[in-house]
């Protein structure tokens, strides 16, 4: 095991052999800075790395397939405390239908014919606390990713889903929200997630919420707005 104390000039040195390295190695640099810094959870390197290496902000405590380079394009922000299941993809634009070609020979300059850049990324920001199922794709037209939202494995997310929602399907659409507005609102303005772990308490984070309300009074309570579902879905 190697001494805390070695950990972080190791995890610094890493950080800066990483661009020069194969698609290879970089896994073996992202799994071994990882064990040096308690996992993707916690790794302040890891996140240098994606933000610096390959444009991708991601927030504390989130994990999964955000650590997978090449799985969510540059210039998209994942928030704190999001969970990230295997597969899922993040792509921030499209070939373009107007141009001769859709081919990416003819937009991508790293493929050596283009002379520049010739198709824009649009940024996309994911919120706090998001769960994306398995499989899940996000397109490009999608800007924004409302904090405590759920993709559901598989879905195919094409315009912005709001804070709270769940989405499913191929287009996603809305089905439910996990909590009532009120319930919604007090979470959006308390912004729990910009605590760090240690300051969250097990027994407010570990049971239904509100504290004692059964699951199905909850779900029972969300179906009260499923209009609202209705129309932001429409």
């Amino acid at each position: 095991m190697i001494n805390k104390y070695l950990a972080a000039p190791i995890a610094a040195a890493l950080y800066f052999l990483y661009p020069s390295n194969a698609r290879l190695l970089r896994a073996i640099f992202i799994q071994a800075v990882g064990g040096l810094e308690s996992g993707e959870l916690c790794s302040q390197t890891l996140r240098r790395i994606f933000r610096d290496y390959h444009r991708v902000k991601i927030g504390l405590y989130s994990h999964g397939e955000c650590f997978i380079p090449g799985a969510f394009d540059c210039h998209t922000t994942v928030g704190r405390y999001c969970s990230i299941a295997r597969g899922v993809r993040v792509m921030n634009r499209n070939h373009p239908l107007e141009f001769k070609s859709t081919h990416a020979y003819f937009f991508n300059p790293r493929l050596g014919f283009s002379p520049a850049d010739q198709v824009d990324f649009i940024p996309l920001n994911i919120g706090n606390d998001v769960w994306i199922g398995a499989n899940a794709l996000i397109l490009p037209n999608v800007r924004r990713i409302g904090d405590g939202a759920v993709i559901a494995a598989g879905a195919v997310v094409n315009k912005d889903v709001p804070p709270y929602a769940i989405v499913v399907g191929n287009p996603a659409r809305i089905v439910r929200f996990r909590f009532p507005p009120d319930v919604i609102e007090e979470l959006l303005s308390g912004r729990w997630w910009e605590k760090p772990i240690e300051e969250l308490k097990p027994a407010e984070f570990c049971q239904p919420y509100p504290l004692g309300v059964p699951e199905c009074d909850a779900r029972s309570q969300s179906r009260n707005i499923h209009n609202q579902a209705d129309v932001l879905s429409a």
